[in-house]
């Protein structure tokens, strides 16, 4: 043994054949031989539970055969209370690829004691149980995301780094989001990461990575994952793209954590997000796609696509103009593995009583409805949405149009019994002020008032003494819509820019033609400068008014909304935050900040465009009596009782769609 280590002293180092004796003695030494001979020799030390490799040797005539592979796991069995195998290795060795067969990752780099003071590379691989923080990822209740090796790039690499993705990896780093979902990366992170030959680069991403959780790994010994992947993905394709090879072992981690998002901007994988989803359950996503799933699963608002409807040539048709074939594709709810056999009989119902109806835009359906109007209600027994960029925006647009058409049939309930209505819709319609009843159905009740509390119809039958506060004013108002009470909650007029608002509202009107059939959005994102913020009560009401650009003078009050929430924020995480409620770009909300980077935001819900805008000279004889006057450059409150003038003035036009 001794021979064969001074034979490969040039890599392994000089030891006097005293250590060789001690670690003999000890039982720290563990041989492969067979009746030719010794094929090779672990040397190695425990330290506080963890085994530290001092020497790995195999002959030259034996390599090839897992030698070194075998006699690591040895040493392995016979410590079991091990928490790791580390070991240290010269990068100039170029031995990486035997540490990465025998399972161990790159994990740290230090200088090395040699006369050239070359780097040691410090390879670590974890045994037994995940430790507590590993643990507490895995067992966590919030979703698992797990990062691509592009994604921590972009995240550490020097500004110097060309890295075109950079801004949308990097809004994954705002607070609010580590509250929401769980954050872990591969292994094989560290083995990509020390595959840069840029030490500087290599050493600063390395290192700043170690934050992150690392998940356990199957590798060496459990390939089953990645073959499976490997053989989904084909040979030919990795071929093209032979960095699919290395995806295929973050997938396989990640698909074994039960992670519910693998998030990466490499086309290769995005390529392969439909059938990972169908086969592993694994939404390979963008940056900016995870924010918005997050936000949507999480509860915090429904993903939602401001103006979408308005831009879009959307046009109700009966079902029976379509085949059978195409609307059971759009519609099956394949992600609760909805059956054919039991969906078709459901769909040929409603076709032959004639009340389905399929949204479509200029290409393909959207959305099927069918609703059945009976005594007192509107029931909805099957209710779907397609799979698509907008299917949460038709989703929550959906929750309107079903109380404006029972409404419009003079029903004052919707009753939907879809018994596998998709889960964008159940979040849709919970946000929208729907109930669930004991028999599964989710119940709307519609109201189409608005006055005082004392005018209100139900409040007057149904309110209870000490309640009628204006909280409780909004909740009977979010779940009755398109009910309004108008109490003392306080008001404010807050200008805007005509090509602002018809980003953001599709106000005032141009030549595309706007569709409202499916009534107006939940919530929207207003930014401006973070100097002041002047929505200092809230909830308010919200009264926009559209003021003017060089070439267009509009100045209308045009909508209302409900403010729910207001902050200041840097702008670029006020963006990463709320970019998907809003249509400005990041580009914008910068425009928008102060001197120190800051922007008032302004979250408003229940957006309405009033029938019959009112003008600003008009405006300003109604407000006058109120001593309300001046121009309106930045918010401003106004008294209540002028705010329910002017609604009064617009109610004159209103009707329900």
């Amino acid at each position: 043994m001794i021979r064969l280590a001074k034979k490969h002293k040039q890599t392994l180092g000089f030891l006097p054949d005293a250590v060789f004796r001690d670690a003999a003695m000890a039982g720290n030494l563990a041989l492969a031989v067979t009746p030719e001979g010794l094929l090779g020799y672990t040397l190695y030390r425990i330290t506080r539970s963890v085994v530290k490799l001092t020497h790995v040797c195999v002959a030259t005539e034996a390599r090839g055969q897992q030698i070194g592979r075998r006699l690591i796991d040895h040493v392995i069995e016979e410590h079991p209370e091990a928490t790791s195998v580390m070991a240290s290795c010269r990068r100039d060795y170029q031995l990486d690829s035997f540490w990465t067969s025998v399972g161990l990752s790159p994990s740290a780099e230090k200088a090395g004691r040699n006369a050239q003071g070359l780097p040691l590379t410090l390879w670590v691989r974890q045994l037994g149980a995940p430790d507590l923080f590993t643990t507490s990822v895995l067992s966590s209740t919030r979703p698992l995301a797990v990062l691509d090796s592009n994604i921590i790039i972009d995240l550490y690499s020097s500004d110097t780094a060309a890295r075109p993705h950079r801004e949308s990896s990097q809004e994954l780093m705002a607070d609010w989001l580590a509250e929401e979902v769980e954050f872990a990366v591969s292994v094989q992170l560290d083995h990509e990461l020390n595959d840069n030959a840029d030490a500087a680069e290599r050493v600063r991403q390395s290192t700043a990575s170690q934050e992150w959780v690392r998940l356990p790994t199957g590798r060496p010994h459990d390939h089953t994952t990645e073959t499976a992947l490997r053989e989904r993905f084909g040979v030919k394709t990795i071929a093209r793209d032979p960095s699919l090879d290395k995806d295929i072992r973050h997938l396989s981690d990640a698909i074994r954590a039960s992670a519910k998002y693998f998030v990466t901007n490499d086309g290769g994988v995005l390529r392969a997000r439909h059938w990972l989803r169908e086969t592993y359950g694994l939404a390979a996503v963008r940056p900016h796609e995870l924010i918005s799933s997050v936000l949507s699963a999480s509860g915090a608002v429904q993903t939602f696509t401001p103006g979408v409807f308005e831009h879009i040539d959307l046009r109700w048709i009966a079902a029976t103009e379509f085949d059978e074939t195409l609307l059971e594709t759009s519609f099956l709810n394949y992600a609760e593995h909805e059956k054919a056999r039991v969906f078709r009989p459901r769909l040929r119902a409603a076709l032959a009583a004639g009340h389905g109806r399929i949204l479509m835009d200029h290409q393909e359906p959207q959305a099927l409805v069918v609703g059945n109007p009976l005594e007192g209600e509107l029931a909805v027994p099957l209710l779907r949405v397609s799979t698509g960029l907008h299917r949460s925006s038709i989703a929550l647009q959906l929750a309107r149009q079903l109380r404006l058409d029972a409404l419009s049939a003079g029903k004052r309930t919707v009753r939907v019994t879809d018994s596998m209505l998709p889960a964008e819709l159940q979040g849709a319609l919970r946000e929208d002020g729907y109930e669930l009843s004991e028999d599964g159905s989710l119940i709307a009740q519609p109201i189409d008032q608005r006055g005082t509390p004392n005018e209100v119809d139900f409040l007057t039958a149904e309110s209870i003494p000490g309640t009628e506060t204006s909280a409780w004013h909004r909740q009977v108002e979010w779940k009755h819509w398109p009910l309004k009470i108008w109490d003392d909650i306080p008001c404010y007029v807050v200008p805007i820019r005509p090509n602002a608002a018809m980003d953001l509202f599709a106000y005032p009107p141009n030549l595309l033609q706007q569709k409202r059939a499916l009534g107006l959005s939940r919530r929207h994102i207003y930014y401006r400068s973070g100097h002041t913020n002047p929505f200092r009560r809230l909830p308010a009401r919200v009264l926009w008014y559209a003021s003017q650009n060089k070439n267009q003078p509009v100045q209308r009050f045009f909508a209302v909304s409900l403010a729910v929430a207001s902050y200041r924020l840097d702008a670029v995480e006020a963006h990463a935050r709320f970019s998907s409620l809003g249509v400005y770009k990041r580009s914008q909300v910068l425009d928008a900040a102060d001197r120190q980077g800051r922007v008032t935001v302004l979250e408003v819900e229940d957006t309405e465009v009033l029938a019959n805008p009112v003008s600003l000279e008009h405006f300003r004889r109604i407000a006058a009596p109120h001593g309300v006057r001046g121009e309106f450059i930045s918010p401003r409150a106004i008294p209540a009782t002028l705010f329910r003038l002017l609604m009064e003035e617009s109610d004159r036009a209103r009707k329900v769609i």
